[in-house]
């Protein structure tokens, strides 16, 4: 075993070993960069969700009133709604524009489908500043 151990070692001493120098600019080098961890500010506060039903039976949700407020009074607006289901699929959605203001906001959003107000469990509510 020993003398194994030895013509290993022999042999690796005969090897050849080759050490190359990069030299590079900073051009060459792709550059990288990242935030970190960072607090998402959203373009407005949503404070109710208001569901409207038709008017006949059997009642159903075909419209939904966001109350939000604004973080800027000038822009345009667009504000997004999609319904789940307690399997979490959607069942509805629908979006809408509206103008900033400094008073409360209330947008009104026609949804694709009429839904039965048993079946929704869930909402996202989304609000894009165009």
């Amino acid at each position: 075993m020993k003398k194994a151990l030895v013509l290993l070692a022999l042999a690796l001493l005969v090897l050849p070993v080759y050490a190359v120098l990069i030299d590079l600019s900073p051009s060459s080098i792709d550059q990288i960069g990242g935030t970190g961890k960072v607090d998402v500010q959203g373009p407005g506060n949503v404070s109710r969700v208001k569901w409207i039903l038709t008017s006949s039976r059997p009642y159903r949700v075909n419209k939904v009133i966001i109350r939000w407020d604004a973080n800027n009074d000038d822009s345009e607006y667009t504000v997004y709604v999609t319904i789940y289901d307690n399997t979490g699929s959607d069942i509805a959605y629908g979006s809408a524009s509206d103008q900033g203001g400094s008073d409360t906001i209330e947008t009104t959003i026609n949804l694709n489908t009429s839904v039965d107000p048993k079946d929704i469990y869930k909402v996202e509510i989304i609000i894009v500043e165009e």
